[in-house]
């Protein structure tokens, strides 16, 4: 994720959600070495709107806010291009 965030920086953001609190998002980002200011951490419970129903969850939402593919199904490397 963090080289798809670094490729698509102007035009893709990546929402990773961590419920565990600040220092676990602090933590996720040291021990998966990312860099891509892209990546924001959000603490808490995830609005509902998102729709998650596993962690972890992927969701992939187009560029008009509608759902584009949710969870079952998501690669990233591919889905991505198609979105921008």
């Amino acid at each position: 994720m963090d080289k798809l965030a670094g490729q698509y920086k102007d035009e893709v953001i990546f929402i990773l959600v961590n419920t565990r609190g600040t220092e676990a998002a602090k933590e996720y980002v040291r021990q998966n070495n990312l860099s891509a200011q892209a990546l924001i951490h959000a603490a808490g419970r995830p609005p509902r709107e998102y729709q998650l129903r596993y962690i972890p969850h992927k969701t992939l939402i187009d560029k008009s806010g509608l759902v584009y593919k949710n969870f079952e199904g998501v690669n990233l490397s591919q889905d991505v291009p198609h979105l921008v």
